[in-house]
């Protein structure tokens, strides 16, 4: 038997499954909670277009947050990360084919009777 393998992980060994702190969880749950009441805060204040920008801006850093550190994809392997990342990628291809479809209805007229 080796001699790592009977005194057990050393302090220097990280191949095993990260463990998060109670404090690490509390920490993003009141970023959470504080970029919630900024939310709600901007509604209130008139941005004119800029209110929608904001409050996707302030629910993009939220929803970062979740997937990073709830979901625990900040300590996931590199494959896990890349799949995550392809998703995104995914998502935004699609939502930018729905934003020129929708903006390309009034491109042509309607024909009488439809």
């Amino acid at each position: 038997m080796s001699e790592h393998a009977e005194h057990g992980p050393q302090a220097g060994d990280h191949h095993g499954p990260h463990i998060a702190t109670s404090a690490n969880y509390l920490t993003i749950f009141a970023a959470l909670l504080f970029l919630t009441a900024v939310t709600v805060w901007v509604a209130t204040v008139d941005l004119g277009v800029l209110n929608t920008l904001v409050a996707m801006a302030i629910a993009s850093v939220k929803a970062i947050l979740v997937i990073l550190y709830f979901m625990h994809l900040k300590f996931s392997p590199g494959q896990t990360k890349l799949a995550a990342a392809a998703a995104i990628f995914w998502l935004l291809i699609l939502l930018i084919i729905t934003f020129f479809d929708y903006i390309g209805r009034t491109w042509q007229d309607n024909p009488p009777g439809w």
